[in-house]
Protein backbone atom coordinates (compact mmCIF):
# COMPACT_ATOMS: atom_id res chain seq x y z
CA UNK A 1 0.00 0.00 0.00
CA UNK A 2 1.34 3.42 -0.49
CA UNK A 3 1.75 5.39 2.40
CA UNK A 4 -0.42 8.53 1.89
CA UNK A 5 1.47 11.94 3.25
CA UNK A 6 -0.34 14.84 5.06
CA UNK A 7 0.34 17.94 2.20
CA UNK A 8 2.61 20.02 3.98
CA UNK A 9 1.29 23.48 5.57
CA UNK A 10 1.82 26.85 3.87
CA UNK A 11 5.73 27.90 4.63
CA UNK A 12 7.10 23.90 3.91
CA UNK A 13 8.34 22.72 1.14
CA UNK A 14 8.47 18.78 0.28
CA UNK A 15 12.28 17.69 0.00
CA UNK A 16 13.12 15.09 -2.73
CA UNK A 17 13.34 11.45 -2.05
CA UNK A 18 16.82 11.05 -3.81
CA UNK A 19 18.06 13.91 -1.22
CA UNK A 20 20.99 11.41 0.59
CA UNK A 21 19.83 10.68 3.91
CA UNK A 22 21.84 12.68 6.84
CA UNK A 23 24.27 11.65 9.43
CA UNK A 24 23.49 13.41 12.62
CA UNK A 25 24.50 13.41 16.95
CA UNK A 26 20.87 14.36 18.40
CA UNK A 27 21.85 17.32 21.18
CA UNK A 28 18.55 17.33 22.65
CA UNK A 29 14.80 16.67 22.62
CA UNK A 30 12.29 19.65 21.31
CA UNK A 31 8.84 20.09 22.59
CA UNK A 32 7.00 18.13 20.33
CA UNK A 33 8.98 15.16 21.47
CA UNK A 34 11.39 15.11 18.51
CA UNK A 35 15.21 14.36 19.06
CA UNK A 36 16.81 17.83 17.15
CA UNK A 37 20.59 17.96 16.15
CA UNK A 38 22.09 20.85 13.89
CA UNK A 39 24.54 20.34 10.72
CA UNK A 40 25.19 21.65 7.58
CA UNK A 41 22.42 21.46 4.77
CA UNK A 42 22.32 22.83 1.14
CA UNK A 43 19.15 22.47 -0.01
CA UNK A 44 17.85 25.57 -2.63
CA UNK A 45 20.62 27.72 -0.86
CA UNK A 46 24.08 27.65 0.55
CA UNK A 47 25.16 25.40 2.88
CA UNK A 48 24.50 26.32 6.59
CA UNK A 49 23.58 25.03 9.90
CA UNK A 50 19.89 23.80 10.58
CA UNK A 51 18.31 22.30 13.21
CA UNK A 52 17.27 18.93 11.66
CA UNK A 53 13.98 17.46 13.92
CA UNK A 54 14.14 13.16 13.98
CA UNK A 55 11.25 11.93 15.69
CA UNK A 56 11.83 8.30 17.55
CA UNK A 57 15.46 9.72 18.25
CA UNK A 58 16.84 10.39 21.78
CA UNK A 59 19.49 12.71 23.53
CA UNK A 60 23.36 11.65 22.33
CA UNK A 61 22.69 9.20 19.71
CA UNK A 62 24.81 9.30 16.38
CA UNK A 63 21.77 8.47 13.69
CA UNK A 64 21.02 8.80 9.83
CA UNK A 65 17.71 10.71 8.83
CA UNK A 66 16.06 11.28 5.51
CA UNK A 67 15.11 14.98 4.95
CA UNK A 68 11.45 15.06 4.30
CA UNK A 69 10.04 18.60 4.84
CA UNK A 70 12.00 22.12 4.56
CA UNK A 71 10.39 24.39 6.65
CA UNK A 72 10.60 28.23 8.53
CA UNK A 73 11.72 26.17 11.43
CA UNK A 74 14.14 23.96 10.63
CA UNK A 75 14.13 20.31 8.24
CA UNK A 76 11.91 17.75 9.44
CA UNK A 77 13.23 13.75 8.54
CA UNK A 78 11.91 10.91 9.37
CA UNK A 79 14.65 8.07 11.25
CA UNK A 80 16.58 5.52 9.31
CA UNK A 81 19.06 3.82 11.01
CA UNK A 82 20.31 3.94 14.66
CA UNK A 83 24.05 4.05 14.50
CA UNK A 84 24.90 4.55 18.02
CA UNK A 85 21.95 4.01 20.70
CA UNK A 86 21.68 5.94 23.94
CA UNK A 87 21.89 4.45 27.13
CA UNK A 88 18.62 5.52 27.76
CA UNK A 89 16.80 3.58 24.99
CA UNK A 90 14.31 0.95 26.06
CA UNK A 91 12.41 -1.24 24.20
CA UNK A 92 9.19 0.05 23.44
CA UNK A 93 6.33 -2.15 24.72
CA UNK A 94 3.47 -1.37 21.95
CA UNK A 95 3.71 -3.00 18.48
CA UNK A 96 2.10 -0.01 17.16
CA UNK A 97 5.49 1.96 18.20
CA UNK A 98 6.57 3.86 15.09
CA UNK A 99 3.72 4.04 13.02
CA UNK A 100 0.75 5.38 15.57
CA UNK A 101 0.79 8.79 15.57
CA UNK A 102 0.90 8.71 19.88
CA UNK A 103 3.63 7.56 22.16
CA UNK A 104 6.48 8.80 20.04
CA UNK A 105 8.77 8.51 23.62
CA UNK A 106 7.71 5.11 24.66
CA UNK A 107 11.60 4.12 23.66
CA UNK A 108 12.50 6.38 26.32
CA UNK A 109 13.84 4.73 30.21
CA UNK A 110 11.52 6.08 32.66
CA UNK A 111 13.78 8.50 34.65
CA UNK A 112 15.25 10.96 32.29
CA UNK A 113 11.79 10.83 30.30
CA UNK A 114 10.14 12.35 33.51
CA UNK A 115 12.96 14.78 33.73
CA UNK A 116 12.50 16.23 30.35
CA UNK A 117 8.93 16.08 31.09
CA UNK A 118 9.98 18.57 34.49
CA UNK A 119 12.40 20.34 32.95
CA UNK A 120 10.06 21.44 29.85
CA UNK A 121 8.05 23.23 32.62
CA UNK A 122 10.94 24.76 34.54
CA UNK A 123 12.71 25.99 30.60
CA UNK A 124 9.58 27.47 29.99
CA UNK A 125 9.07 29.68 33.61
CA UNK A 126 12.87 30.66 32.51
CA UNK A 127 11.93 31.28 29.30
CA UNK A 128 9.47 34.51 30.72
CA UNK A 129 11.94 35.64 32.89
CA UNK A 130 10.22 33.85 36.13
CA UNK A 131 11.09 32.48 38.87
CA UNK A 132 9.25 29.83 41.27
CA UNK A 133 9.34 29.25 44.84
CA UNK A 134 9.11 25.56 44.43
CA UNK A 135 9.09 23.16 41.36
CA UNK A 136 7.63 19.59 42.69
CA UNK A 137 8.90 16.08 41.17
CA UNK A 138 6.49 15.71 38.55
CA UNK A 139 3.30 13.55 38.86
CA UNK A 140 3.06 10.38 36.02
CA UNK A 141 0.36 8.51 35.20
CA UNK A 142 0.08 4.83 35.10
CA UNK A 143 0.27 2.68 32.30
CA UNK A 144 -3.42 1.09 31.37
CA UNK A 145 -5.24 4.21 32.84
CA UNK A 146 -6.84 6.38 30.56
CA UNK A 147 -10.16 6.96 30.71
CA UNK A 148 -10.95 9.06 27.30
CA UNK A 149 -9.94 8.14 23.39
CA UNK A 150 -10.91 9.36 19.87
CA UNK A 151 -10.84 6.74 17.54
CA UNK A 152 -11.05 7.72 14.37
CA UNK A 153 -13.06 4.82 11.89
CA UNK A 154 -13.02 4.03 8.06
CA UNK A 155 -14.36 1.93 5.94
CA UNK A 156 -12.55 -0.28 2.74
CA UNK A 157 -13.21 -2.33 0.80
CA UNK A 158 -10.53 -4.68 1.90
CA UNK A 159 -12.66 -4.26 5.83
CA UNK A 160 -12.40 -1.48 8.42
CA UNK A 161 -9.68 0.45 10.20
CA UNK A 162 -10.29 1.85 13.66
CA UNK A 163 -7.64 3.50 15.66
CA UNK A 164 -5.17 6.41 15.13
CA UNK A 165 -3.50 8.47 12.75
CA UNK A 166 -0.32 7.10 11.62
CA UNK A 167 2.86 9.43 12.32
CA UNK A 168 2.23 11.99 9.99
CA UNK A 169 -0.38 10.77 7.57
CA UNK A 170 -3.92 10.77 7.08
CA UNK A 171 -3.88 6.98 6.97
CA UNK A 172 -5.61 5.22 10.02
CA UNK A 173 -3.41 2.66 12.36
CA UNK A 174 -5.86 -0.73 12.76
CA UNK A 175 -5.15 -0.77 16.66
CA UNK A 176 -5.30 -3.82 18.32
CA UNK A 177 -4.02 -2.80 21.56
CA UNK A 178 -3.24 0.37 23.49
CA UNK A 179 -1.56 0.52 26.36
CA UNK A 180 -2.25 3.68 27.80
CA UNK A 181 -5.51 3.08 27.39
CA UNK A 182 -8.21 1.22 30.18
CA UNK A 183 -8.61 -2.18 28.37
CA UNK A 184 -11.78 -2.44 28.00
CA UNK A 185 -11.12 0.35 25.37
CA UNK A 186 -10.30 -2.21 22.86
CA UNK A 187 -13.48 -4.11 23.37
CA UNK A 188 -15.26 -1.01 22.14
CA UNK A 189 -13.06 -1.06 19.29
CA UNK A 190 -13.47 -4.25 18.36
CA UNK A 191 -17.27 -4.02 18.85
CA UNK A 192 -17.07 -1.16 16.08
CA UNK A 193 -15.40 -2.86 13.93
CA UNK A 194 -17.99 -5.55 13.37
CA UNK A 195 -20.76 -3.35 13.22
CA UNK A 196 -19.08 -1.12 10.75
CA UNK A 197 -20.49 -2.10 7.63
CA UNK A 198 -24.13 -1.13 9.11
CA UNK A 199 -22.69 2.52 10.10
CA UNK A 200 -20.53 3.01 7.16
CA UNK A 201 -20.55 3.46 3.29
CA UNK A 202 -17.59 2.20 1.54
CA UNK A 203 -14.65 4.97 1.44
CA UNK A 204 -16.76 6.50 4.56
CA UNK A 205 -15.27 7.92 7.69
CA UNK A 206 -16.52 8.21 11.25
CA UNK A 207 -15.11 9.29 14.68
CA UNK A 208 -16.06 7.53 17.94
CA UNK A 209 -15.49 9.55 21.28
CA UNK A 210 -15.24 7.25 24.60
CA UNK A 211 -15.41 8.34 28.23
CA UNK A 212 -14.96 6.21 31.13
CA UNK A 213 -17.48 7.52 33.18
CA UNK A 214 -18.39 5.81 36.81
CA UNK A 215 -21.63 4.33 35.83
CA UNK A 216 -20.05 2.96 32.46
CA UNK A 217 -19.07 3.78 29.44
CA UNK A 218 -20.24 6.51 27.30
CA UNK A 219 -20.19 6.72 23.20
CA UNK A 220 -20.00 9.81 21.02
CA UNK A 221 -20.41 9.15 17.45
CA UNK A 222 -20.19 11.45 14.52
CA UNK A 223 -21.29 10.07 11.14
CA UNK A 224 -21.68 10.73 8.03
CA UNK A 225 -25.43 10.44 8.13
CA UNK A 226 -28.40 9.48 10.68
CA UNK A 227 -28.21 5.55 11.61
CA UNK A 228 -30.69 3.52 9.97
CA UNK A 229 -32.63 0.74 11.66
CA UNK A 230 -29.95 -1.93 11.04
CA UNK A 231 -27.38 0.28 12.08
CA UNK A 232 -30.07 1.11 14.98
CA UNK A 233 -29.92 -2.74 16.41
CA UNK A 234 -26.43 -3.16 15.86
CA UNK A 235 -25.57 -0.17 17.85
CA UNK A 236 -28.16 -1.66 20.77
CA UNK A 237 -26.27 -4.94 20.51
CA UNK A 238 -23.16 -2.90 21.23
CA UNK A 239 -24.20 -1.59 24.07
CA UNK A 240 -25.69 -4.85 25.97
CA UNK A 241 -22.25 -6.77 24.84
CA UNK A 242 -20.27 -3.94 26.24
CA UNK A 243 -22.24 -2.61 29.63
CA UNK A 244 -22.21 0.80 27.86
CA UNK A 245 -24.31 3.59 29.83
CA UNK A 246 -24.95 5.92 26.78
CA UNK A 247 -24.65 6.09 23.22
CA UNK A 248 -24.89 9.51 21.43
CA UNK A 249 -24.74 10.72 17.65
CA UNK A 250 -24.20 13.74 15.53
CA UNK A 251 -24.51 13.92 12.03
CA UNK A 252 -21.69 15.42 9.53
CA UNK A 253 -24.44 15.08 6.21
CA UNK A 254 -24.79 18.87 4.64
CA UNK A 255 -28.00 19.43 5.48
CA UNK A 256 -28.02 17.97 9.32
CA UNK A 257 -28.48 19.55 12.68
CA UNK A 258 -24.77 19.51 14.39
CA UNK A 259 -26.66 18.52 18.19
CA UNK A 260 -25.93 15.87 19.54
CA UNK A 261 -28.71 12.93 19.22
CA UNK A 262 -29.68 10.54 22.03
CA UNK A 263 -29.68 7.45 20.36
CA UNK A 264 -29.94 4.93 23.73
CA UNK A 265 -29.41 5.30 27.17
CA UNK A 266 -29.15 2.20 29.32
CA UNK A 267 -28.48 3.88 32.99
CA UNK A 268 -27.72 7.45 34.03
CA UNK A 269 -24.24 8.62 32.70
CA UNK A 270 -22.58 9.93 35.63
CA UNK A 271 -19.10 10.94 37.30
CA UNK A 272 -18.69 11.51 40.77
CA UNK A 273 -16.86 15.03 42.14
CA UNK A 274 -15.74 14.65 45.08
CA UNK A 275 -18.78 12.53 46.40
CA UNK A 276 -21.52 14.72 43.98
CA UNK A 277 -22.66 12.86 40.86
CA UNK A 278 -22.63 14.84 37.88
CA UNK A 279 -24.52 13.40 35.00
CA UNK A 280 -22.16 15.23 31.96
CA UNK A 281 -23.16 15.60 28.26
CA UNK A 282 -21.84 13.05 25.64
CA UNK A 283 -18.33 13.38 24.90
CA UNK A 284 -17.75 15.81 27.96
CA UNK A 285 -13.87 17.18 28.44
CA UNK A 286 -12.76 14.69 31.01
CA UNK A 287 -9.57 14.38 33.27
CA UNK A 288 -7.25 11.76 31.45
CA UNK A 289 -6.31 9.57 33.84
CA UNK A 290 -8.44 9.32 37.73
CA UNK A 291 -4.80 9.40 39.13
CA UNK A 292 -4.13 12.95 37.36
CA UNK A 293 -6.98 14.34 38.25
CA UNK A 294 -6.58 13.60 42.37
CA UNK A 295 -3.27 15.04 41.48
CA UNK A 296 -4.49 18.01 40.18
CA UNK A 297 -7.30 18.48 42.05
CA UNK A 298 -5.40 18.22 44.88
CA UNK A 299 -2.95 20.64 44.36
CA UNK A 300 -5.83 23.18 43.76
CA UNK A 301 -7.14 22.42 46.76
CA UNK A 302 -3.33 23.45 48.50
CA UNK A 303 -2.74 26.42 46.57
CA UNK A 304 -6.52 27.77 47.62
CA UNK A 305 -5.81 26.65 51.25
CA UNK A 306 -8.63 28.07 54.27
CA UNK A 307 -12.05 28.09 53.59
CA UNK A 308 -12.31 31.18 51.40
CA UNK A 309 -14.73 33.48 48.74
CA UNK A 310 -13.30 31.58 45.28
CA UNK A 311 -14.13 32.13 41.24
CA UNK A 312 -13.35 29.40 39.26
CA UNK A 313 -12.89 30.22 35.35
CA UNK A 314 -13.64 27.66 32.59
CA UNK A 315 -15.20 25.43 35.37
CA UNK A 316 -16.04 22.37 32.57
CA UNK A 317 -18.16 19.77 34.55
CA UNK A 318 -17.27 20.77 38.29
CA UNK A 319 -13.88 19.14 38.18
CA UNK A 320 -12.85 21.37 40.67
CA UNK A 321 -15.91 23.24 41.79
CA UNK A 322 -17.39 20.40 43.79
CA UNK A 323 -14.11 19.79 45.71
CA UNK A 324 -13.53 24.05 46.21
CA UNK A 325 -16.86 24.91 47.22
CA UNK A 326 -15.93 22.61 50.28
CA UNK A 327 -13.79 24.90 51.11
CA UNK A 328 -16.48 28.08 51.19
CA UNK A 329 -18.68 30.17 48.68
CA UNK A 330 -17.43 29.46 45.14
CA UNK A 331 -18.75 31.08 41.65
CA UNK A 332 -18.04 28.75 39.14
CA UNK A 333 -18.06 30.38 35.00
CA UNK A 334 -17.53 28.24 32.04
CA UNK A 335 -18.34 28.58 28.45
CA UNK A 336 -20.02 25.65 27.22
CA UNK A 337 -23.82 25.93 28.21
CA UNK A 338 -24.36 21.75 28.11
CA UNK A 339 -21.86 21.88 30.60
CA UNK A 340 -22.94 24.55 33.08
CA UNK A 341 -26.65 22.78 33.13
CA UNK A 342 -24.96 19.34 33.87
CA UNK A 343 -23.73 21.18 37.50
CA UNK A 344 -26.66 23.18 37.76
CA UNK A 345 -28.85 19.87 37.84
CA UNK A 346 -26.11 18.50 40.18
CA UNK A 347 -25.66 21.86 42.32
CA UNK A 348 -29.59 21.61 42.17
CA UNK A 349 -30.04 17.53 43.30
CA UNK A 350 -27.83 18.00 46.37
CA UNK A 351 -28.91 21.68 47.67
CA UNK A 352 -25.92 23.38 47.21
CA UNK A 353 -26.82 26.87 45.77
CA UNK A 354 -25.87 28.33 49.26
CA UNK A 355 -22.37 27.71 48.59
CA UNK A 356 -21.88 27.00 44.75
CA UNK A 357 -23.45 29.28 42.14
CA UNK A 358 -22.85 28.37 38.19
CA UNK A 359 -22.47 30.90 35.01
CA UNK A 360 -22.59 30.14 31.84
CA UNK A 361 -20.18 33.46 30.35
CA UNK A 362 -18.16 32.94 27.06
CA UNK A 363 -14.66 33.72 28.94
CA UNK A 364 -12.52 33.90 25.27
CA UNK A 365 -15.41 36.82 24.37
CA UNK A 366 -15.89 38.21 27.62
CA UNK A 367 -13.74 38.17 30.20
CA UNK A 368 -14.16 39.44 33.43
CA UNK A 369 -13.30 42.79 34.15
CA UNK A 370 -11.10 43.80 37.48
CA UNK A 371 -14.21 45.11 39.06
CA UNK A 372 -16.04 41.89 39.20
CA UNK A 373 -13.01 40.10 40.63
CA UNK A 374 -13.27 42.62 43.52
CA UNK A 375 -15.29 40.48 45.54
CA UNK A 376 -12.84 36.92 45.91
CA UNK A 377 -9.92 36.13 47.54
CA UNK A 378 -9.09 33.56 45.29
CA UNK A 379 -9.62 33.02 41.55
CA UNK A 380 -8.75 29.33 39.96
CA UNK A 381 -8.75 28.81 35.95
CA UNK A 382 -8.02 26.31 34.06
CA UNK A 383 -8.38 27.70 29.96
CA UNK A 384 -7.88 25.61 26.61
CA UNK A 385 -4.10 25.17 25.43
CA UNK A 386 -4.51 28.67 24.02
CA UNK A 387 -4.05 30.32 27.45
CA UNK A 388 -6.04 33.01 28.79
CA UNK A 389 -3.99 36.29 27.78
CA UNK A 390 -7.13 38.44 27.76
CA UNK A 391 -8.11 37.33 31.53
CA UNK A 392 -4.49 37.31 32.34
CA UNK A 393 -4.45 41.16 31.76
CA UNK A 394 -7.74 42.00 33.68
CA UNK A 395 -6.57 39.70 36.75
CA UNK A 396 -3.42 41.91 36.37
CA UNK A 397 -4.90 45.05 36.38
CA UNK A 398 -7.05 44.21 39.70
CA UNK A 399 -7.50 40.54 40.75
CA UNK A 400 -7.44 38.83 43.73
CA UNK A 401 -4.18 38.14 46.19
CA UNK A 402 -4.24 34.30 45.68
CA UNK A 403 -4.23 32.82 42.28
CA UNK A 404 -4.15 29.03 40.79
CA UNK A 405 -3.92 28.48 37.45
CA UNK A 406 -4.15 25.17 35.62
CA UNK A 407 -2.59 24.58 32.23
CA UNK A 408 -1.79 21.65 29.85
CA UNK A 409 0.62 24.17 27.87
CA UNK A 410 3.60 25.37 29.37
CA UNK A 411 4.58 27.64 26.33
CA UNK A 412 1.23 29.49 26.97
CA UNK A 413 1.24 29.33 30.87
CA UNK A 414 4.28 30.99 30.93
CA UNK A 415 3.30 33.71 28.52
CA UNK A 416 0.17 34.27 30.97
CA UNK A 417 2.27 34.30 34.12
CA UNK A 418 4.47 36.83 33.13
CA UNK A 419 1.90 39.28 32.43
CA UNK A 420 0.75 38.56 35.95
CA UNK A 421 4.20 38.83 37.27
CA UNK A 422 5.02 42.30 35.66
CA UNK A 423 1.57 43.48 38.05
CA UNK A 424 3.42 42.00 41.03
CA UNK A 425 2.26 38.52 41.06
CA UNK A 426 4.87 35.95 42.43
CA UNK A 427 4.59 31.99 42.00
CA UNK A 428 5.33 30.09 44.96
CA UNK A 429 4.77 26.73 43.82
CA UNK A 430 4.45 24.67 40.48
CA UNK A 431 3.31 20.91 40.33
CA UNK A 432 3.65 19.07 37.41
CA UNK A 433 1.52 16.61 35.86
CA UNK A 434 1.76 13.43 33.30
CA UNK A 435 -0.97 11.92 32.48
CA UNK A 436 -0.35 11.95 28.42
CA UNK A 437 2.34 8.67 29.11
CA UNK A 438 5.12 9.05 26.28
CA UNK A 439 4.00 12.25 24.49
CA UNK A 440 5.08 15.36 24.69
CA UNK A 441 2.15 16.67 26.57
CA UNK A 442 2.74 17.89 30.52
CA UNK A 443 0.75 19.70 32.35
CA UNK A 444 0.77 21.60 35.31
CA UNK A 445 -0.84 23.61 38.56
CA UNK A 446 1.07 27.17 39.66
CA UNK A 447 0.00 29.12 43.23
CA UNK A 448 0.37 32.72 42.54
CA UNK A 449 0.48 34.98 45.54
CA UNK A 450 0.58 39.39 45.53
CA UNK A 451 1.35 40.81 48.66
CA UNK A 452 -0.04 43.99 47.79
CA UNK A 453 -2.03 45.65 44.88
CA UNK A 454 -0.07 46.93 42.32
Amino acid sequence: MVKRRKQPRTGQRRISERTPPVDVIIDHIGARGDGIASTEIGLLHSPRQRPVFVPLSLPGERVTAQLTTDTSEGVSSQLTEIIEPSADRVDPPCRHYGSCGGCGLQHWSSKPYQQWKRERVIAAIRRAGLEAGQIDDIVTARPGTRRRAHFVMRRLQSGTVLGFHERGSNRIINIEECLILEPVFMKVASGLRAVATDLLLSGETARAAVNLLDSGLDLLLTLPREPGRAALEALSGIAENMDLCRISMVSTAKDANTMVVPILERRAPTIRFAGIDVRPPPGTFLQATQQGMEAIVGAVLAGVGKPTRTIELHAGCGTFSFPLHQLGPLHAIEGDATATAAMTAAVNRESLQATLTVETRDLADLPLEPKELEPYDVLVFDPPRAGARAQAERIAAGGPPRVVAVSCNPATFARDAHILADAGYKIDRVVPIDQFLWSPHVELVAHFRRDAAP
